[in-house]
């Protein structure tokens, strides 16, 4: 659940205060990890630390290199590695570790999600006399892979028609 600056604010101002933790947590119904949390990030970045990301962060592969040696070097948690790190999730540097571990420096390498790209059609504007061999046989195979999605296209509304046609026929 993502909660809001002035929400996060408020619950500092209680902490701060001089209740505990968990007293904290149980006047805003939370976890006492997440009040501990935002206090230590708001004590060791100000207001920055605390804000809600707008945009997903994007890391090279050499800060999370950084960030690890830095954490295994040092002795580090994960949770003061991401306050001096400025990383919103110490997760994150588990996972970075594990991937690290099992792979290596391509390991720390962002992977694109989601489907890739559709290409563009193999057709050009040249005229026919013009296009290389290769550029003709693209062409010849997009157009004939177009042709069987009409063709299956089309039988499939005939059948739905068929289909409704049926229906209608028993229900008289």
């Amino acid at each position: 659940m993502r909660y809001n600056l002035d929400f996060k604010l408020q619950v500092i101002a209680y902490y701060m205060q001089g209740h505990t933790g968990r007293a904290t947590a149980e006047e805003f119904n939370l976890d006492n990890k997440i009040v501990i949390k935002w206090v230590k990030q708001y004590q060791s970045g100000g207001i920055d630390a605390i804000k809600p990301k707008t945009s997903k962060a994007y890391y090279s592969r050499e800060f999370k290199h950084k960030v690890l040696t830095t954490m295994l070097s040092q002795g580090l948690s994960q949770l003061e590695v991401a306050l001096r790190y400025n990383i919103s999730s110490p997760a994150l540097i588990s996972h970075w570790h594990k991937a690290y571990r099992l792979q290596g420096m391509s390991g720390l390498t962002s992977k694109r999600k989601g489907r890739a790209v559709m290409s563009k059609p193999f057709i050009t504007d040249k005229p026919d006399d013009e296009k290389s061999l290769a550029e003709l046989k693209r062409e010849n195979e997009y157009l004939r892979a177009e042709n069987a999605y009409l063709k299956k296209l089309d039988a499939l509304l005939k059948a739905e028609e068929q289909a409704g046609k049926k229906q209608g026929s028993s229900k008289d």
